[in-house]
């Protein structure tokens, strides 16, 4: 499975499972997906614990604009 696949779906599973809400739009997916693959390293492995940890590194990035 491609990272931006596995992304996606846990994308749906944050919000589906863990929030409880629909997901917002694509373009805000679209934005965790290229902020959790320029925060990764060489080497490093995709995890659902290691992306959903990120989730809040991202809310806050997104209240700089």
């Amino acid at each position: 499975m491609t990272n931006k696949i596995l992304i996606d779906d846990l994308w749906a599973k944050l919000f589906a499972l863990h929030i409880g809400c629909k997901c917002p739009n694509k373009r805000v997916k679209e934005k965790f997906i290229n902020f959790i693959l320029s925060n990764m390293d060489d080497g490093d492995h995709l995890t659902e614990e290691s992306v959903f940890s990120q989730f809040p590194e991202f809310i806050n990035y997104l209240a700089e604009y």
